[in-house]
């Protein structure tokens, strides 16, 4: 396995692992629709490729495994995608792109990374408290965590409760 940023080079397979990953929604029937929604489009790709904001990783002669990108927030990095292959799910490529996240996270020297997600759903809020995310409830959220959350509402994505994450950077 090979850890490194993206480049613009990657975004189509980019965009490809995530149609891809996006398929595991199938076994949850309300969110279904996210299998055939569309995925991340080649500019945000781009801009978070130029800020240094996107990392993959690959194997060592074959084909993405998964990718994960983040956008600056005021005092965090806010976890906007994660996505891993299904062929690569269950060995690790998760977990490596947080460790990517958090290292850069504690380079750029901000108090913690953050996330919104399916509240209920395995891989989303359950995966994340078991790699240190806590919860943050509705008083404590950032008007930058609230306006996600209440943009994700106006895109239909609030058909299962989500959340807003943090892991507090030490």
């Amino acid at each position: 396995m090979i850890l490194r940023a993206s480049t613009i080079g990657d975004i189509e397979a980019l965009r490809r692992v995530e149609a891809a990953a996006a398929r595991l929604f199938l076994s949850a029937p309300e969110l279904a629709f996210l299998a055939q929604a569309g995925v991340t489009d080649a500019t945000t790709h781009r801009r978070a490729i130029e800020q240094n904001l996107s990392w993959l990783v690959a194997g060592s002669e074959g084909p993405i495994m998964g990718f994960c990108y983040c956008q600056m927030q005021q005092d965090s990095l806010y976890l906007a995608e994660i996505s891993t292959h299904p062929d690569f799910q269950r060995a690790g490529v998760g977990t490596a792109l947080l460790e990517a996240v958090f290292e850069h996270a504690r380079r750029l020297n901000v108090k913690e990374v953050t996330l919104t997600t399916y509240r209920d759903v395995p891989w989303n809020a359950p995966w994340y408290r078991r790699h240190g995310f806590e919860r943050v409830e509705t008083h404590e959220l950032s008007a930058e965590l609230a306006e996600c959350l209440r943009h994700q509402q106006e895109e239909g994505l609030m058909v299962l409760p989500r959340c807003a994450m943090r892991y507090l950077l030490g």
